[in-house]
């Protein structure tokens, strides 16, 4: 059922914080996402719209439409307005609030599939966050893990880094490390850390069982926790002097031989 439009003509309108909360992950429940590409991405996921802004810069009739008639609040802004509720240097024109999706222990193992559930172990950039969760869907992960105190997988860049990944992979934020390893025993997955010290190169680690793959910062790596309570410890070798890899880079590298071992 078509919502009527709301025009937005103030700045100060209480909409325009909602939103910039949102982006800074401080709307409980809600997400905040931003260009044509990404709110098309979110409504194929299905994901609930709660508000939509769009400003006449927005030329794509057929997303005006679309979030007039899925959105509970539809508002009309003018650029200026939508500037303000934006987090975006150059706002397309459209930017949509969103319920934050939620998924069971279960989702996280995937349906039919071998699971491989990736742990994004002190990561701290949002937007690298978002790029390992891409690379993870990409490789076939059937769901991720984030831990508490690192980046909120559904704050606005790293939901931008994902490029509409986080719509669709399994992720649950804000775990410790004894919740993830409890996780892990709970549905018989073995945990295999990257490791530059690692004993085992990553083309000859055992990437075909039920698998949770730990991921740590660059430089930093993994934790001593992780360490003690790993299966087993792989890394990926480098030419010197070169001693570390962003972490997407080297969760790509990891999960993609795991995606070639797994057919």
């Amino acid at each position: 059922m078509s919502r009527p439009p709301r025009a937005l003509t103030s700045a100060k309108n209480p909409a325009v914080q909602r939103f910039r909360d949102a982006a800074a992950g401080a709307l409980p429940g809600q997400l905040l996402a931003e260009g044509v590409r990404l709110v098309r991405e979110a409504l194929e996921a299905g994901l609930h719209v709660v508000e939509a802004a769009v400003s006449p810069r927005l030329a794509d009739d057929g997303l005006r439409d679309a979030l007039r008639q899925r959105a509970d609040s539809f508002l009309e802004c003018s650029d200026a307005v939508l500037a303000r509720m934006s987090a975006l240097d150059t706002p397309q024109g459209v930017a949509v609030l969103l319920s934050r999706p939620t998924w069971r222990d279960e989702d996280l193992l995937g349906s039919g599939a071998v699971p491989l559930v990736v742990v994004a172990a002190g990561l701290r950039d949002p937007g690298n966050l978002g790029a390992v969760l891409r690379t993870a869907e990409g490789a076939g992960a059937t769901g991720c893990l984030t831990l508490r105190g690192g980046a909120d997988p559904f704050r606005d860049k790293a939901v931008r880094g994902s490029m509409g990944s986080v719509f669709r992979l399994p992720v649950q934020h804000g775990l410790d490390v004894a919740e993830v390893l409890a996780f892990a025993e709970r549905h018989g997955l073995a945990v295999v850390v990257t490791d530059g010290a690692g004993p085992t190169e990553y083309t000859d680690a055992d990437f075909a069982r039920p698998l949770l793959l730990v991921v740590g910062a660059e430089a930093a790596g993994v934790g001593p926790e992780w360490l003690a309570s790993a299966a087993q410890h792989v890394r990926i070798p480098l030419r010197a002097p070169v001693e570390s890899l962003n972490a997407a880079v080297a969760a790509g590298v990891v999960l993609f031989e795991a995606r070639r071992q797994r057919g």
